[in-house]
């Protein structure tokens, strides 16, 4: 379970497709760095009412002394340690992500609409699971306003699925 809530909490940090403005890695999109045609005032941001779509891989590891690692594949690296070799090798566990969305950022940081879709594949120590999210926004035709897949208020899990477990978000069967 804690191993779930882990994969999830990182989904959830990566799906957000937010950025951190730095002077030095400048401000770009995740999986977006050649569309400045779509970013009139040049801040690294798709403009107000640009839809834009985006693709990027990311890879998040970690050990059972509690250390972690954290490309997030857009320059940034987080962690207590600075690269996946620093872990402990008896116990490392990575997980490779691929970032799929299409969405509006609205000029800011932050995808305000769309859908943002997550495939997750682990190995390693203790967990050999492969994960697929797909998280649509309240203007998606698929969001179903249901508060128990609800995550950031306007968005919801529309597909959650963990290999050897299924789709934990229920489809809805039409009548």
């Amino acid at each position: 379970m804690i191993k779930t809530m882990a994969i999830i909490l990182a989904a959830i940090m990566l799906a957000s497709t937010g950025f951190i403005v730095s002077a030095d890695a400048g401000t770009i999109v995740p999986g977006h760095e050649k569309q400045s045609k779509k970013d009139k005032d040049n801040n690294g941001i798709p403009d107000k009412g640009v839809t834009v779509n985006g693709h990027y891989t990311s890879v998040y590891a970690y050990d059972n002394l509690g250390d972690w690692y954290w490309d997030l594949g857009d320059g940034r690296i987080q962690g207590t340690v600075d690269s996946v070799e620093e872990l402990d090798s008896s116990t490392l566990t990575v997980c490779d992500y691929v970032v799929n969305f299409r969405g509006n950022f609205e000029n800011d940081p932050f995808m305000d609409s769309g859908w943002i879709q997550n495939h997750i594949n682990c190995h390693g120590y203790d967990d050999n699971g492969h994960y697929n999210y797909l998280i649509v926004h309240e203007t998606d035709p698929r969001y179903r306003d249901n508060p128990e897949w609800s995550i950031w208020g306007t968005w919801e899990y529309h597909v959650l699925t963990e290999s050897g477990i299924g789709n934990l978000v229920r489809p809805m069967v039409p009548p």
